[in-house]
């Protein structure tokens, strides 16, 4: 593949951005009244994405709105919960607009994460969010309403997210942080991307849309190479990618660096891929697939493995999984590491061995499981959002209890 020419032909529809506030939707512009009440901010409702701060100390929470019960602009939440007393901070979390996504922190490479970006689709934007007081506080410009601190997305849908902070020459103060910020949109074909550089009122933000994908579902990025990797549920196909930064921290072009073709047997297609994960190494993606109900592991070790360079990027085995895989996780567990994929339909998670490629065991769970984190540091768990329940699971990941692998909490 010529990737100058294609970087060339991507690099389009650039929006540079700043931070403004933006209302929620045209309703507003034209002077008709957003009704509804306000939604709790002590209480989960709809569940969807989740995030774990480093220290393992709190799990955020995306509160989708999912049934519009709560004002349409700013119903939807990202609550804290303190992962040590297993509760809801109060007035911690802040409101978003509806039908929130998946949420990502930033990566800072000197102290914690600074932000949390969360995908949200009722108002078209990207919204951050300012982590405070050692992880225990979400805030907008220290406010719990987020208009000012909505980044507008170009296209439509947007849904899962990945963020790469990296330093880039400045042209007079050294390097510049910036965060690159992922997006997949659940309509259209494409993928978007944004360049946050700054904080407060110095923020600025550069945006590009690319035609890489159709229904772009989830975005992870490999440990080996530093590629993106996003799946779609409309194509057979994993597309490989990179974002080109320039000397001020602009986003200048989104490339594709190659494609993984998903195929499975007759009748199945191969469409629908929802999560992936890689492996500490990454030598190897794994692929929640729905057409058919499956696990695909992908080869993505090195073409040339004296200097380490290249991507294989070939499907290697398929395995079945019961209804509707979504979420992929990779995490060591008691020395070794374990795929954990939730299905959504069956109310469980599949725990596998990414070597054999075997079935290890699976985890009862009580709703149906969107979202998943895993805390491997702090209390040894893996945190799983039941969207129908209200509520997040917390299930024991220590291999010296006598409750490895089981629910011992729910948090309403």
């Amino acid at each position: 593949m010529d990737l100058g020419r294609r970087a060339g032909g991507i690099a389009l529809g650039v929006c540079r951005a700043a931070w403004v506030v933006l209302a929620c939707c045209a309703l507003v512009s034209c002077g008709v009244e957003v009704q509804g009440p306000e939604p709790p901010r002590d209480r989960l409702v709809y569940p969807v994405g989740l995030a774990l701060h480093p220290s393992g100390s709190f799990l955020y929470v995306v509160n989708s709105n999912f049934d519009v019960a709560y004002r349409e602009d700013r119903g939807g939440t990202v609550s804290v919960i303190d992962t040590d007393r297993l509760e809801i901070i109060p007035d911690a979390g802040v409101q978003i607009g509806t039908f929130g996504g998946e949420i990502k922190l930033n990566s800072p490479p000197d102290g914690g994460p600074t932000r949390a970006y969360v995908a949200v689709r009722g108002n078209r934007t990207v919204t951050a969010l300012d982590i405070e007081g050692g992880g225990a506080l979400l805030r907008c410009r220290g406010e719990a309403l987020t208009e000012a601190c909505q980044l507008r997305t170009v296209s439509d849908d947007p849904f899962g997210l990945a963020v790469v902070t990296q330093a880039v020459d400045g042209p007079e103060a050294g390097p510049l942080l910036v965060d690159f910020v992922a997006v997949a949109h659940l309509v259209g074909g494409n993928l978007s991307g944004l360049a946050v550089r700054g904080e407060g009122s110095a923020t600025s933000v550069t945006q590009l849309s690319a035609p890489l994908v159709s229904g772009a579902n989830a975005i992870n990025v490999s440990p080996r190479t530093g590629q993106l990797y996003a799946t779609s549920r409309f194509t057979n196909t994993v597309v490989a990618f990179r974002p080109v930064l320039g000397l001020n921290g602009e986003l200048e072009a989104i490339f594709q660096t190659d494609e993984v073709a998903i195929e499975s047997a007759a009748p199945f297609n191969g469409l629908d891929s929802r999560g992936i994960g890689f492996n500490r190494a990454g030598t190897m993606a794994f692929v929640a697939n729905r057409g058919p109900n499956s696990l695909i592991f992908v080869d993505v070790g090195p073409v040339d493995p004296v200097t380490g360079t290249g991507s294989r990027n070939q499907v290697v085995d398929v395995l079945p999984l019961p209804s509707a895989p979504a979420e992929v996780l990779v995490s060591e567990v008691g020395g070794r590491e374990r795929v954990y994929v939730t299905s959504y339909a069956s109310q469980l998670i599949t725990v596998i061995d990414p070597v054999s490629h075997a079935v290890l065991e699976t985890i009862d769970v009580p709703g149906e499981p969107y979202g998943m984190v895993i805390d491997a540091v702090r209390h040894k768990r893996l945190y799983l959002s039941l969207f129908n329940s209200n509520a997040v699971a917390v299930v024991d990941l220590d291999p010296e209890s006598p409750s490895f692998h089981e629910v011992v909490a729910v948090i309403r």
